[in-house]
């Protein structure tokens, strides 16, 4: 495979706090998005998001060529276990979503809502079940706080919204690689150190005639044909829904000090 375009930008303009990554190998790569912290709780020095990012970026590379989906998670989820430290409060417990290609099985890998597209295939909504919750409850409190009067300003560096959805936010790791014959829709994978169930793997086979594929954190709204569409795309829509609660809804709008509402990272492969 050969990289055609990639990119990474943090919301912050502040690349070491950047929770979104790359792994570019001779037989896998793909895009690591650590979830944004909630806690405060810091791992050597660096944000949960951050610190299991760079874990898997490593983890990633010792994998062996011909692994499938299952042992592949397996490993990489072991990986994050080792690091962390013994006792862990599991609303303390960080985590990340991945999407990996494995060139030796012509197939993507998905844990979470790193999302992709290749020809043929157009990119899917990503954002799971208790996230759709919280968009809509956080939505409402801004909306309803500027009919009130409040202005964009004062909402981007205030935000009662997400204050309002923080207690479901701190709390969904519980909903995280849970069964989902238990938990039901809220159930989502990610790799936090625990098995994730065989029903949140997400395996995609291309077809033998996709030469092409684009793997993204949800940093994008929608993965475009290029980066610069794709970056083209964010910046209308962040002119148009600073406070995200639009179009770009979401968990989190552009605080005054970021650029966007997300890190964000976009990669595109000729196979």
């Amino acid at each position: 495979m050969r990289v055609v375009e990639s990119f990474i930008a943090a919301k912050g303009g502040v690349p070491e706090a950047c929770e979104d990554g790359i792994v570019l190998g001779t037989h896998f790569s793909g895009v690591i998005d650590g979830a944004t912290d909630k806690s405060g709780r810091r791992f050597a020095g660096l944000s949960g998001g951050r610190f299991v990012m760079l874990v898997l970026s490593e983890a990633v590379e010792r994998l062996e060529p011909g692994v499938d989906a299952r042992a592949a998670v397996d490993a990489l989820s072991e990986a994050v276990a080792a690091e962390l430290p013994d006792g862990l409060p599991e609303l303390e417990r960080p985590s990340a979503a991945i999407t990996l290609y494995s060139a030796a099985r012509r197939e993507l890998w998905q844990v979470g809502d790193v999302g992709f597209t290749f020809p043929g295939r157009p990119a899917e909504a990503r954002q799971k079940k208790v996230d759709r919750v919280n968009v809509e409850m956080r939505a409402a409190v801004l909306r309803a706080e500027l009919l009130r009067g409040a202005t964009l300003d004062e909402l981007a560096a205030d935000d009662p919204g997400r204050a309002a959805i923080m207690p479901l936010l701190t709390r969904q790791v519980y909903f995280a690689n849970a069964d989902p014959a238990e938990a039901g829709e809220l159930a989502y994978g990610t790799l936090d150190g625990r098995r994730v169930p065989d029903a949140l793997i997400g395996v995609t086979a291309l077809p033998p005639n996709v030469g092409e594929v684009i793997i993204g954190s949800d940093g994008y709204p929608e993965l475009m044909g290029t980066l610069s569409e794709s970056e083209r795309h964010l910046k209308i829509l962040l002119a148009e829904d600073p406070l995200c609660i639009g179009e770009l809804a979401g968990t989190k709008g552009v605080r005054p000090d970021q650029d966007s509402y997300d890190d964000r990272a976009y990669l595109r492969l000729e196979l």
